[in-house]
């Protein structure tokens, strides 16, 4: 199964205080990296953890952060023009209601095949096209 990885799995990942929240995001991790499956970080992942990192615990730890997700053996992947005209008929369906980062998460989602987009964000659930699950409800 190859699982995207949405910005809010991260931000839980690296600063969720519930010992469950981290153990289970540690598993999603590993079961990436397993043979057979995949994790996918769209660059704009990188980029709104970076932000959000440095906003919540400064620039040091975003640094960190974002070396580590560039580094993680998950495939860091770079919108192409084909992900950037789906992501934009995903914004113009879902009239302009869905955030540009989503869609850019989504159209990438879409463009590499991906079984299902891990997130927090509501706004994944109402796009049709696409499989999201909550980490609570992971199953892979």
């Amino acid at each position: 199964m190859i699982v995207t990885l949405d910005t809010s799995f991260f931000i839980l990942h690296y600063f969720s205080k519930q010992s469950d929240v981290s153990k289970k995001s540690k598993a999603v991790l590993h079961y990436c990296r397993l043979p057979g499956n995949g994790g996918i970080i769209p660059t704009v992942v990188l980029a709104e953890s970076y932000a959000i990192a440095r906003r919540m615990a400064g620039r040091e730890v975003a640094e960190l952060r974002f070396r580590e997700l560039a580094e993680s053996g998950l495939r860091v992947v770079p919108l192409s023009p084909d992900m950037a005209r789906e992501s934009g008929v995903l914004r113009m369906k879902y009239q302009e209601k869905i955030p540009w980062g989503d869609c850019l998460i989504a159209g990438t989602h879409m463009a590499e095949k991906a079984d299902v987009v891990l997130s927090e964000d509501p706004h994944f659930k109402q796009i049709r096209e696409i499989r999201s699950s909550r980490l609570t409800e992971f199953k892979p």
